[in-house]
């Protein structure tokens, strides 16, 4: 029997994975100059013409995201929005993909979420092993997440009210890979297709560049 989903929990569909830090932590400097280390992912979701969504998946992620927004400040502040504090817009972890300078999130939103060091969340491939339990993702292996492909993921949304200020907050609880996707960053350098005949020097043709075995003492060797 599914467990029930604490207030805010968010289960998002087909979003792209970015800045993923899901098998290294992610380092943060302090302003006291210690570090702060969590894991941490975006997640993007085309925002459309009107900011709620591109796909029906998008305009379902976007409204799961809401719905969960509205459950933890009615539960914490009640049911009138007038009574809501006001949170500004870089203190949210649902934000506009167009205010940033990032490749690939112009024309998104995108949800920012974290955990604590001690709480990594579980990260899964989109396959299932001989006992119908999902198979845990191993870097660099088949269906692995990675920053670019699409993934779905669960989320926990939370408001932070302490110390160090107010925040609409998201805690990352799992990802799934679920399809392939456009590697974000540059990709390796095909070496075949960047170099041609005419990038051969006057000593292309040389087939021992470190000098021949033969009885000659004078080492004319290229290094």
């Amino acid at each position: 029997m599914a467990k029930e989903p604490q207030t805010g929990e968010v289960k998002l569909k087909d979003v792209r994975l970015s800045f993923a830090s899901l098998f290294e932590p992610n380092v943060q400097k302090n302003e006291d100059g210690t570090e702060r280390k969590t894991w941490k992912a975006n997640f993007l979701m085309g925002k459309g013409d009107d900011g709620k969504g591109d796909t029906e998946q998008d305009r379902k992620n976007l409204g799961a995201i809401s719905k969960a927004y509205k459950d933890v400040m009615t539960a914490k502040f009640g049911p009138d929005r007038k009574k809501w504090p006001k949170i500004k817009a870089d203190k949210k972890c649902l934000r506009d993909g167009d205010e940033e300078n990032w490749d690939g999130y112009e024309g998104n939103m995108y949800l920012s979420a974290n955990s604590k060091l001690e709480r990594r969340p579980r990260v899964i491939t989109n396959r299932k092993d001989a006992a119908k339990k999902w198979i845990e993702a191993d870097l660099g292996e088949k269906a692995c997440p990675y920053s670019g492909c699409y993934v779905n993921v669960i989320v926990r949304i939370w408001f932070q009210d302490n110390e160090h200020g107010r925040r609409v907050n998201a805690s990352l609880e799992a990802v799934q890979f679920l399809r392939d996707g456009e590697p974000f960053g540059a990709g390796s350098i095909d070496v075949d297709d960047a170099f041609d005949e005419d990038d051969v020097g006057e000593y292309g043709e040389i087939d021992d560049p470190y000098g021949s075995d033969d009885d000659d003492d004078d080492d004319d060797g290229l290094i």
